[in-house]
């Protein structure tokens, strides 16, 4: 055990460079060598060899001084650095970049790009919903008004001013808006929390989340609710004073006007605007439920529903690499030896994981030139491909059947001093040799300055290990196996392109044991990860087990697909709040229109017309705005779907499914909007409406 002191506590909040994620333990420089995760293949160096590229360097400019300034002079220590050395400092230079405030990254790049694009995406659709929520009110605000005329003329006939009369409107605009923005601000607090809380289930290390009333939070919200009530009050309040005082006097209650003018109210349009802006939402909802829909459900490759993965760290116990594999060994072997399991083994990754390793590696014995460009494997182009270190039993574990050759031997897997060997997927051994069988050739690791194709290194969130500068001593390696590909993430840029190494030849201290067990009956699985960490303790006492679940559950965690499930549930939400808010628009508008068209329904009645036939009449008007809404809408749907094209997985920006789907519901909920008032007005007495003011 390591026993440390504490010597401070750092403030609640505190996550030193980055932004939301922070370590929780802080320890001095001088015990990087003892802390360090014990990795052969990932070549740890100590931080006392010059050709370490283990820390990264954050500086605080001083004050008036540029970056630009900052940079000529990192330059020039560049260039002396060079000079004095030649061979570690080769070709090596500073530059100068805004420090990150969500990754941590020797050579930084901006994030505003990506952050901005998030951001923008959902606050327009906030931004979106706030809008037809506007447009909602102010159809109520606007029939509100219509009512009121007859008051509103005898205000200003009695000298009331028209500044006066906005400002009461205004007013009871700003109490709307303050009621509905507390209550928004209470839902964004609770909604933070809980998004936070999600978020840190599938963390594997601190998040950092302040959830307080923050005042820059509550002055944004006083601002949009100051611009809520300029979008629904303003206008119904200057309406509501430019009026024709004699005619508002002489009216009384009855119909708004004639059916012909009845369609072009401007209410009307506010309720086309809210459908064909609810349906822009529902269809980008859509879009993305289906992407996220499919990212679950993507095909891994691997056949691995009933493997268990037990994480554990051998270098949080003090053990060297010696050790380590001692335990990892008498482990694997207590494990495989339980009643049920059919087989166990160990991995350094694993895929879905929040952590993945890049290796460069091309052709044995191929050496180019420094300044060559080699466009083919033969002439030494080496590949960046994804690495693995694994144990004997790996593919049985995972379920990943061998297409060429064998799997690694016991001895390989848990002795070093093996003859090195190595295994690829089929997308590696078609670019080395694209007209010959890769197995049983050499490969070799590529040195740091060899020509590389990276095509197939673009791979999603995760924490990248790309190794430093190779000696130079280029290890070659036998091919002794040739696997089928498989999916590591579920959002590569490119499928394939993996190189697996015994483990004892790549020994990492974190590791994964892969336990596959007989078909589980469902709910059984906690009795036996308690087993199993049981057993682990049992075996290795001092090995700590940081995870035991199944490899289901370890998929569903990943935070790439949390990432996109969140996206889409939040655009769901949104999408039903807009489907609620336009179903909502219309009840409005067609139940104020039956309300205010009475006697005009009571005289068509008497006069003979049928239920069946008003019930029509109103449905036929509240079709003509849903369709006019739709058609505009569908054309909303059309361009949102093309902006976001780039952010949807396996799903077209023109998904016909979700483009025959969201209209349809749309119409659903608007045909019952309408039908509801429709019925009313059915049920109208023509001697009660005739009567009716």
């Amino acid at each position: 055990e390591r026993q440390f002191t504490v010597v401070g506590i750092t403030p609640e909040h505190f996550t030193g460079t980055i932004m939301l994620f922070g370590p929780e333990l802080y320890f001095p420089l001088g015990d990087f060598d003892l802390l360090i995760n014990n990795s052969q293949a990932a070549d740890i160096r100590s931080l006392d060899r010059r050709d370490a590229y283990n820390l990264y360097l954050v500086g605080r400019l001083k004050p008036g001084v540029t970056a630009a300034t900052a940079e000529a002079a990192l330059s020039t220590l560049a260039s002396n650095l060079e000079n004095a050395y030649p061979v570690e400092q080769k070709e090596q230079t500073f530059t100068t970049r805004p420090l990150p405030r969500l990754s941590t990254s020797g050579g930084p790049s901006s994030e505003k790009d990506n952050m901005r694009l998030i951001s923008t995406f959902l606050f327009g659709m906030a931004g979106v919903v706030l809008l037809v929520a506007c447009l909602n009110i102010a159809n109520l605000f606007l029939a509100r008004s219509l009512a009121r005329r007859k008051e509103m003329a005898l205000r200003l006939a009695l000298g009331c001013g028209r500044a006066r009369i906005i400002q009461l409107i205004l007013t009871e605009g700003v109490v709307l808006s303050i009621a509905g923005g507390a209550g928004g601000f209470l839902l964004g607090l609770i909604s933070s929390n809980l998004l936070a809380a999600s978020l840190r289930a599938h963390m594997p290390i601190a998040i950092f989340f302040h959830s307080g009333a923050d005042p820059a939070v509550f002055a944004a919200t006083l601002g949009f609710c100051a611009l809520a009530t300029l979008c629904f009050a303003l206008w119904p309040a200057i309406k509501l004073t430019r009026t024709d005082l004699l005619t508002d006097l002489k009216e009384h209650a009855g119909e708004d006007a004639a059916p012909r003018r009845y369609r072009w109210l401007p209410r009307n349009s506010l309720v086309v605007a809210q459908i064909a802006l609810s349906l822009g939402l529902i269809a980008a909802a859509g879009l993305f439920v289906r992407s996220a829909l499919r990212a679950g459900s993507v095909e891994t490759g691997f056949q691995a529903d009933p493997t268990i993965l037990v994480e554990a760290d051998a270098s949080l116990g003090g053990y060297d690499q010696t050790r380590s594999l001692q335990l990892f060994r008498a482990v694997s072997d207590r494990l495989a030896a339980l009643p049920g399991v059919q087989s166990a083994s160990i991995a350094a990754i694993v895929p879905f994981g929040s952590e993945y390793i890049n290796r460069p590696v091309q052709r044995a014995g191929v050496k180019p030139a420094p300044n060559s460009h080699p466009a083919t494997a033969a002439a030494g182009l080496a590949f960046n491909v994804r690495w693995n270190s694994i144990g004997a039993d790996y593919w049985t574990a995972m379920g990943l059947p061998l297409l060429r050759g064998r799997a690694f031997t016991r001895n390989e897997a848990e002795s070093s001093d093996s003859l090195p060997v190595a295994i690829i997927d089929d997308v590696l051994a078609k670019k080395l040799w694209p007209d010959g069988d890769a197995l049983g050739q050499h490969i070799q690791w590529a040195a740091g300055d060899s020509p590389t194709d990276r095509s197939g290194s673009a791979y999603g969130v995760g924490t990248s290990n790309d190794y430093p500068k190779h000696d130079g001593d280029a290890q070659s390696l036998e091919i002794v196996g040739i696997v089928p590909t498989t999916r590591w993430e579920f959002f590569q840029s490119e499928i394939g392109g993996h190189i697996y190494v015994p483990f004892a030849q790549g020994f990492h201290s974190t590791a994964f044991f892969l336990v596959r067990t007989a078909p589980r009956v469902p709910g059984t699985d906690t009795g036996l990860f308690d087993l199993i960490r049981r057993e682990v303790r049992a075996t290795a006492p001092g090995l700590p087990v940081i995870s035991v679940r199944s490899f289901h559950q370890h998929i569903d965690s990943n935070v790439q697909l949390w990432s996109f499930r969140a996206v889409a549930a939040m655009l769901l939400i949104f999408g039903g709040l807009a489907l609620t808010l336009a179903a909502v628009g219309v009840y409005g508008i067609k139940a104020y229109a039956v309300g205010r068209r009475t006697r005009e329904i009571g005289i068509r009645m008497a006069l003979g017309a049928k239920p069946g036939e008003v019930v029509r009449m109103i449905l036929r008007e509240g079709l003509v705005m849903t369709l006019s809404g739709v058609a505009l809408g569908f054309l909303l749907a059309l361009g949102m779907g093309r902006l976001f094209s780039s952010m949807l997985y396996q799903v077209s920006p023109v998904d016909p499914v979700v483009f025959t789907l969201a209209p349809c519901v749309l119409l659903a909920a608007a045909f019952l909007a309408c039908w509801i008032p429709a019925r009313r007005a059915a049920s109208i007495e023509p001697m009660q409406a005739l009567r009716s003011e």
